[in-house]
């Protein structure tokens, strides 16, 4: 266990008991997202000797009365002073979508910070490059029609979007996260020191695979790409593929890996 207190390590990592030994990976999710959605890769990843960490952002899933966090600069400096502050490494980032930009942005904190350990690899999923302002902004959009936005991602079940009640408690959640990633992009010379592992959807409308190879331009070590099938949200179905990416990169075994994809 990361030495902070039970309280903070149960609020931030809600499905973490104990250290395994293993590389961890921290898992942050997509704009609404939650912890949860990484609870499943816990089991199957220990199987691949790697130990994923999913990461609960404040007013999200369990921390529902957490005051919601909507400036990058905040969600870091709270992300490396509760969470990873302490961490001794080697460990890894993944991030999906709006998490890929929160990941990135972590990663060039700790590189920052004196006696600070920086991750040890990035992994980034259905992301425009850190450098990249998102083409277009949704945050302001009056809730009838952000949420036709959401509908038209598909990200969400369409009897949660039908849902007044739940919806009445999402949309202030979305709205937070989508003021976060919208509101920040890096410097086009920003460099971390780590590699980058990116994951596109190969029918991905909202982040064209293509465009996700500009993440190869924010590290100065190695940066490879791998395109599987699905839309924006092809970790639900390529998880363990995903995973085993995931494992192999950690653990340095090239001839285990599958090659990078092309687009």
């Amino acid at each position: 266990m990361l030495r902070q207190n039970q309280d903070h390590g149960a609020r931030w990592l809600p499905w973490t008991k104990g250290t395994t030994g293993l590389p961890r990976v921290y898992c942050l999710p997509f704009a609404g997202g939650a912890a949860h959605f990484f609870r499943p890769w816990t089991e199957a990843a220990r199987h691949l000797a790697v130990e994923v960490v999913p990461v609960e952002l404040p007013g999200h899933g369990t921390r529902l009365r957490d005051p919601l966090v909507s400036g990058m600069a905040a969600m870091v400096d709270a992300l490396c002073e509760e969470v990873l502050r302490q961490e001794s490494g080697p460990f890894a980032i993944l991030g999906h979508s709006m998490g890929a930009k929160i990941a990135y942005a972590v990663a060039e904190e700790l590189e920052r910070r004196p006696g600070a350990t920086p991750p040890a690899r990035l992994f980034v999923s259905g992301a425009l490059p850190a450098s990249a302002p998102e083409p277009k902004p949704l945050h302001g959009l009056p809730d009838a029609a952000l949420t036709a936005e959401l509908s038209a991602m598909g990200g969400t079940p369409p009897e949660i979007l039908a849902n007044a009640e739940l919806m009445e408690i999402m949309l202030p959640v979305i709205r937070a996260d989508l003021t976060l990633l919208e509101q920040w992009h890096a410097s086009p010379r920003s460099r971390v020191s780590c590699p980058i592992t990116a994951f596109a959807g190969r029918d991905d409308l909202i982040v064209p695979a293509e465009l996700t190879t500009g993440w190869a331009d924010h590290t100065s070590a190695s940066f490879e790409l791998q395109v599987h099938p699905g839309d924006h949200f092809f970790l639900r179905e390529e998880r363990d593929a995903v995973l085993a990416r995931v494992a192999a990169d950690l653990h340095e075994r090239p001839g285990d890996r599958p090659a990078p994809s092309e687009v």
